[in-house]
């Protein structure tokens, strides 16, 4: 009789625990999807909700982290990545996350080296999709050292295997900006404003290329939506080059 309470109770304890990886696994699903809808705070009660139950779950831990950058909280993104980091050292999202967070924070050679970290312990796991991610950042801070033709080749790569990621577009563009290559400048623009039609910065860019190009109205034009969709260096540009127009 002993023998089978004691079997009972360790099924029971094991179902329990199943039950509640599911459910947690469930509860940072949820809150991935308020942060697509801009719910950062509902978002944040669901991920420490999450890590009530499993604190060492790596993709809450990491969910968490990518919420607090998002609330322009780097430095507590940060402590949160590290300890993750030391108690999983080969959870390759969270070398995307801390070398996003590097980024942010203009330490761009250790994020480099943090973004070559995830590719390594990516490589095969995670997809396409992931390794696209890294390569933007990877590229990110490749082009604030000026490392161009890197920057270039990881974002064209980053393109190649997510096409449809439109944050690539919106930064190779910049990037052929800056290399006064309008023409290609553009068509990435293009591509961004295609892919994330409300994104307020590649309307902006593509204003700056028409001015280099001396198409007033197409730029105006631009500049006015970029407003509407809240930059304010949009608006400024329709005070001092539109107001006439």
């Amino acid at each position: 009789m002993k023998y089978f309470l004691l079997l009972l109770s360790l099924f029971l304890m094991l179902n329990t625990n199943a039950f509640s990886q599911a459910d947690v696994k469930n509860i940072v699903k949820i809150g991935n999807e308020l942060i697509e809808q801009k719910d950062y705070e509902g978002a944040l009660e669901k991920f420490n909700e999450a890590l009530d139950y499993l604190p060492s779950y790596s993709p809450a831990l990491d969910g968490k982290a990518n919420l607090l950058i998002l609330m322009d909280e780097h430095k507590d993104a940060e402590k949160l990545i590290v300890k993750a980091i030391e108690k999983n050292s080969d959870y390759a999202p969270y070398y995307l996350t801390r070398g996003k967070i590097y980024v942010l924070r203009e330490k761009f050679e250790d994020a480099i080296d943090d973004l070559n970290r995830a590719l390594d312990l990516g490589k095969g796991e995670y997809g396409n999709e992931f390794s696209s991610k890294v390569l933007v950042n990877r590229g990110a801070a490749h082009q604030k050292l000026f490392n161009y033709d890197a920057a270039l080749n990881d974002y064209s790569e980053a393109i190649m295997l997510n096409p449809k990621n439109s944050e690539v577009y919106l930064y190779r563009g910049f990037l052929y900006y800056q290399r006064e290559e309008y023409d290609i400048a553009l068509k990435d623009f293009n591509n961004t404003i295609d892919l994330d039609p409300d994104n307020p910065f590649a309307y902006y860019n593509r204003g700056m290329i028409y001015l280099k190009l001396q198409k007033e109205d197409e730029a105006c034009d631009d500049f006015h939506t970029s407003c509407e969709l809240g930059n304010m260096n949009a608006c400024k540009m329709v005070v001092g080059t539109c107001i006439d127009l």
